[in-house]
């Protein structure tokens, strides 16, 4: 028994060392790095897709170019099978590394979260972070894409290319947000991403 302790314990070390070098952050020079607004299409017909057996009702094409911020798989949420990352990203100044570095940011329960270390000394109102800040549910598009995203390190600057779409699940919808100044319950966007650069 004590033996099978050990191994699951060299196990468990391995994979934490394994998910802390993979998920280690990319080093990046001060300076805004995506500097332009994500590019939303709002779709009049909406179309629907098929995904991981849930139907997909397309509610934008959504074109982003960001720093990804924090990274979280999720593997036994409702939702995992379907969206299995979510990716904190930001834009315009929040893609600057000068003003990143001043917060904590954490991802817990689908939900993104950000602390000032210092309040008074942080060059941004908290509105201008809310505004160039947000949280990706992130639906794969194929095995190509699930494999990019896989990857993506805190600090990568990335373009993803897809659409915003609602997931309609059993007993209801999860529904995407569509603009980029809410917080709060329901203001991720779910992004069903087909090219990641």
């Amino acid at each position: 028994m004590a033996r099978w302790i050990l191994v699951a314990l060299c196990v468990l070390s391995l994979y934490g060392a394994y998910d802390w070098w993979t998920q280690r952050p990319v080093t990046t020079p001060a300076g805004v790095q995506a500097a332009a607004d994500p590019v939303q299409v709002n779709v009049v017909e909406r179309e629907t897709h098929i995904a991981a057996g849930h139907t997909l009702v397309v509610r934008a094409h959504y074109d982003i170019t960001a720093r990804i911020l924090r990274k979280e798989r999720y593997r036994a949420d409702a939702t995992a099978d379907i969206a299995p990352w979510d990716l904190a990203v930001g834009w315009g100044p929040m893609s600057d590394a000068a003003i990143v570095d001043q917060l904590d940011i954490t991802q817990m329960g689908r939900f993104f979260y950000w602390r000032m270390r210092d309040p008074v000394t942080f060059p941004l109102k908290p509105q201008d972070l809310v505004v160039h800040a947000g949280q990706i549910h992130a639906i794969p598009g194929d095995a190509a894409v699930a494999s990019r995203l896989a990857h993506l390190r805190p600090g990568s600057v990335v373009t993803l290319r897809g659409d915003l779409v609602d997931v309609q699940m059993d007993g209801g919808v999860w529904a995407t947000s569509l603009t980029r100044v809410d917080t709060g319950a329901g203001a991720c966007e779910i992004m069903w991403i087909r090219a990641v650069n």
